[in-house]
């Protein structure tokens, strides 16, 4: 599935302060980026996680260091086939921001995955970084918020670091719609626990790797 020329034009105006702003602040942040009836669709499936025999326990590390360790990470997870109309548009979308960034910023970007995130009552996902600093894998990051009438209260935030060591941090509510954007081997960051289940997608840009 393609964006439709409108749907290109406006996503490339979204697009450039993003991309402007995760070259000089290494992450970036935009609220309503995806439509509220995508999010919708989206949302319902990532709730029938809760049931789903598919889905797993959310892990951390990568190949043979992969562990489940629920006083790291809680939630369940399911990798996006594109195989419904609504995981379709999305990934569409972010085709075109993954074409958009490399445009701008020469990153070499040449794939993308995403999984479905939900995050049950009390879960969390302790500090960490996406990528090993080296890896090459893991490029940049990308989350999108489905969760409706999502509140500071509800919990579940988003801490970010704007870079290793930084005294001080930014949370960004995972309100419906919003988007973020990070270098993955640069910006740590963490989910706070959540008071409500909540409903996001995970998703990498990857490079080619040998």
């Amino acid at each position: 599935m393609t964006l439709t020329a409108g749907a290109a034009l406006a996503a490339a105006e979204r697009a450039a302060p993003l991309i402007d702003r995760l070259a000089s602040h290494g992450f970036a942040v935009a609220e309503t980026f995806f439509d509220r009836d995508l999010c919708r669709l989206l949302e319902v499936e990532t709730a029938a996680l809760a049931t789903d025999p598919t889905a797993i326990d959310a892990g951390v590390g990568r190949e043979g260091g992969h562990v489940t360790d629920p006083s790291i990470r809680r939630a369940r997870i399911r990798w996006l086939d594109g195989q419904t109309a609504a995981q379709k548009h999305f990934l569409a979308e972010a085709e075109y921001l993954r074409t958009a960034i490399n445009q701008a910023l020469f990153l070499g970007l040449f794939s993308f995955e995403a999984q479905f995130a939900l995050t049950p009552s009390g879960g969390f996902y302790a500090r960490h970084v996406d990528s090993f600093s080296g890896r090459r894998n893991r490029i940049v990051s990308l989350v999108a918020y489905l969760s409706p009438d999502w509140r500071q209260e509800d919990g579940g935030c988003l801490r970010i670091w704007p870079s290793e060591g930084a005294p001080s941090f930014i949370d960004i509510v995972p309100q419906c719609g919003t988007l973020v954007l990070m270098l993955s081997e640069e910006i740590p960051h963490e989910v706070l626990p959540c008071h409500r289940p909540r409903a996001s997608i995970a998703g990498w840009f990857r490079v080619s790797t040998p």
